[in-house]
């Protein structure tokens, strides 16, 4: 029988934790991490103990196994932890196998050629919207793009599309959680922005002009599921002076053909016949 390769000295594991096996160990190691996703939010000690039913001991030295393998961080100012950096690159390799990038690729890849512009899809991950593929502008001025990074939902059109077609109580949460001016033309009014993500729904698609950066605009339209559901959207985005009125007409026109496209190969919309051939 082979042996078991050394624990990292200093490095807390699931088989030197609370009795009853290393199996119950994992167990209250995932409670743990499930209440970070139900919550939402960051959380302290005594919060998760209340929240999973265990003593703020053992819920301490599962955080710290947590914490050293990057699942949760610590912010050091509040004493509170949050989710880590390991579950985003666990949830990326679950992306770049998912259907809608695969699908989405060919149709990124064909509306940066007709634009000349950047083309990136995006996704609500904790309540920001991510970027998770995307397709860059071959001009010497274009819009950068970091994938993976969260963003703001309430500000620009990739965020605002999406966050347009979550459910209430989520957009309430987003806007409860602060809205912050990023740029001179970022609304921070609840009530103006919810007058916007109204216009978003009704249109079909977003536009925007240096909401979220000054100097950048975008055209976003929402890729839906097969039960109709958004699950992403599409965005076209880049200097702000190469978005005249005419341009963005062209864009919306196409970015809403892509999603359209994307959405019909993930199953959305009428199902098609085959038309019968009458000798």
């Amino acid at each position: 029988m082979k042996n078991s390769p050394p624990a990292r000295r200093g490095s807390p594991t699931l088989r030197s934790l609370p009795a009853g096996g290393s199996a119950r160990a994992a167990e209250r190691t995932l409670d743990i991490m499930l209440a970070f996703l139900r919550e939402g939010r960051e959380l302290g000690i005594s919060e998760l103990s209340r929240t999973v039913r265990l003593p703020k001991a053992t819920v301490h030295r599962l955080v710290h196994v947590l914490v050293s393998r990057g699942f949760l961080a610590r912010d050091p100012a509040t004493a509170r932890y949050r989710v880590g950096l390991t579950p985003f690159r666990l949830g990326n390799l679950f992306l770049a196998q998912t259907h809608v990038r695969q699908v989405a690729l060919p149709v990124i890849h064909d509306l940066a050629r007709q634009t000349g512009e950047t083309v990136n899809l995006n996704l609500v991950v904790d309540r920001h919207r991510i970027c998770i593929e995307k397709a860059e502008s071959p001009h010497d001025i274009r819009h950068a793009v970091e994938l993976g990074r969260p963003l703001p939902l309430y500000a620009g059109a990739s965020g605002k599309v999406l966050l347009a077609h979550l459910p209430e109580e989520e957009i309430e949460a987003v806007i409860a959680a602060g809205i912050h001016r990023l740029t001179a033309r970022t609304i921070v009014d609840p009530a103006r922005l919810r007058r916007s993500l109204a216009e978003i729904r009704r249109r079909g698609y977003a536009v925007t002009s240096d909401e979220r950066v000054a100097g950048a605009s975008a055209v976003s339209a929402p890729i839906r599921n097969g039960t109709g559901r958004v699950v992403a959207g599409l965005t076209v985005s880049g200097p702000t002076y190469r978005f005249t009125a005419e341009r963005v007409r062209s864009f919306t026109t196409l970015v809403r053909q892509g999603a359209r496209e994307i959405s019909a190969a993930l199953g959305y919309g009428p199902a098609r016949i085959p038309r019968v051939r009458t000798r």
